[in-house]
């Protein structure tokens, strides 16, 4: 792996149990405060007994081979919740993104894609080396390309003397690797109105969508509404142990259901995943929105404070950054963790990367703010 991909995944994506493992005991888990990741950390023994407790409130029936049962259930929740004909669960964000452009494109086999995105830049080329299709990267370093851009490489790639048509467009929202900056919703709305009248597919990256939506105002069915189709994540914030949802229409979800057994992905049952994830769905809207006010006063709180500079993201959503005028970072990762604040601090940075997420809600901003103020005193 090189060195600039481990260094991404060891800044970007730390381990829900490890950092749950690495909270002080002494704190009970309902107050502990999780300031890493989108959802909510459990260690594997809170998680079993979550699991537990979830099958038998809601008498959870198992699926078979992905049919029936929990399963089913979700499917039609997210079929509804993003105005969709049908939803299909399948095991990773990865193949559902896959799948889907695959299908999109046809036999046009040119997809337009954002220089960022996950499917360029973190899907090991799946789609180029499993598909054949070949990814056209825009907005090198940005979260949104535009209109324009886009016609001219559909022209550019349709014109002589070789034409190979682009066959899909893939719109990733947050981009993660711009710290989840948004795509910009107006050029969002002239890109997929072109490509309606090109007849070029469109698919939505929205693994956290639900995310951006509490930033953006604009609802998960209002963003779905303008693709063919649309992937969200299971266990980034809906705290699954694996899984993705792709919504689309019934005929082509019927044609990648097909699909998931040839690509190694026709798991025996999946009604655990979807038992968490149907548990977190229920209300989920209601509690991130009070977790989005809680990070609001807590951001005020500590930009007040004097040995803190506060980062926002531009266009961001649930991601900021702190700079600190003294200490580092690893220390005040230490100090906080026996509070049962736990964030992310490389050794000798000054800078800590902050996501919001359902764990503000345990405690009060302010008293989140004063252990911060204790612990770079």
């Amino acid at each position: 792996m090189p060195a600039s991909r481990r260094k991404f995944l060891q800044t970007t994506a730390w381990s829900g149990i490890a950092m749950a493992q690495s909270a002080p005991t002494a704190i009970p888990a309902e107050r502990r405060v999780y300031l890493t990741g989108d959802g909510v950390t459990h260690s594997p023994a809170e998680y079993a007994r979550l699991l537990t407790k979830v099958v038998d409130e809601r008498g959870v029936k198992a699926d078979t081979y992905l049919e029936g049962g929990a399963v089913e259930q979700l499917e039609q929740q997210f079929a509804k919740l993003l105005g969709k004909e049908r939803a299909l669960f399948l095991p990773t964000g990865t193949l559902a993104n896959h799948l889907a452009v695959r299908e999109l494109a046809g036999d046009k086999r040119r997809v337009i894609v954002q220089q960022e995105s996950h499917l360029y830049c973190d899907e090991t080329d799946g789609a180029q080396r499993l598909s054949g299709l070949n990814l056209l990267p825009l907005a090198s370093g940005q979260a949104t390309f535009t209109l324009q851009e886009v016609a001219h490489t559909v022209e550019r790639s349709a014109g002589p003397p070789y034409p190979a048509p682009v066959g899909a467009i893939s719109i990733e929202s947050p981009v993660r690797r711009t710290n989840g900056e948004v795509f910009d919703f107006d050029e969002m709305k002239k890109i997929c109105a072109y490509a309606r009248e090109k007849k070029i597919g469109t698919h939505l990256d929205g693994a956290r969508m639900f995310l951006a939506s509490a930033y953006t105002g604009i609802s998960p069915a209002q963003y779905s509404a303008l693709f063919d189709t649309v992937y969200v994540s299971l266990y980034k914030y809906f705290n699954a142990p694996f899984g993705a949802i792709l919504a689309g229409p019934a005929d082509m979800l019927k044609t990648i259901g097909d699909l998931r057994h040839p690509f190694g992905s026709q798991v025996c049952h999946a009604w655990e995943p979807a038992a968490i994830a149907l548990h977190y769905l229920d209300g989920f809207t209601a509690r991130y929105a009070t977790a989005v006010r809680n990070g609001e006063t807590l951001v005020r709180l500590l930009a007040a404070q004097e040995r803190i500079k506060v980062e926002r993201i531009e266009h961001g959503s649930n991601i900021l950054r702190l700079k600190l005028s003294t200490g580092t970072a690893d220390i005040l990762q230490e100090r906080l963790a026996r509070a049962g604040i736990v964030i992310r601090g490389q050794k000798n940075s000054q800078q800590v990367v902050l996501q919001i997420n359902e764990t503000l809600n345990r405690r009060p901003p302010e008293e989140i703010a004063q252990e911060f103020a204790r612990a770079l005193a």
